[in-house]
């Protein structure tokens, strides 16, 4: 008999590229709030990841302040967060 559990995953997340990562906490249905990526973050205002197929940036769906993995998993991707661009 199996029993499933929804137990956060932890997604790895950085300011830059070159930064040692935090490990962040997602809620139990796999979705990340940001006010959690906020406290390890402040300021950040979304989060993107490097696609290993094209190079390109991928940025990650934000809606009423939760972000949704892409195609419903983190996977193993190392996430950036992003911020405000300065005007």
């Amino acid at each position: 008999k199996l029993i499933c559990l929804n137990m956060a995953q932890y997604i790895q997340v950085v300011e830059d590229e070159s930064d040692e990562p935090v490990e962040i906490p997602s809620e139990p249905d796999g979705t990340l709030l940001l006010t959690t990526l906020s406290a390890q973050f402040p300021g950040a205002c979304g989060l993107k990841y490097r696609n290993p197929d094209s190079g390109a940036f991928r940025g990650i769906r934000l809606a009423d302040g939760v972000l949704h993995p892409p195609d419903g998993v983190w996977g193993s991707y190392q996430y950036l967060a992003v911020f405000p661009k300065e005007n």
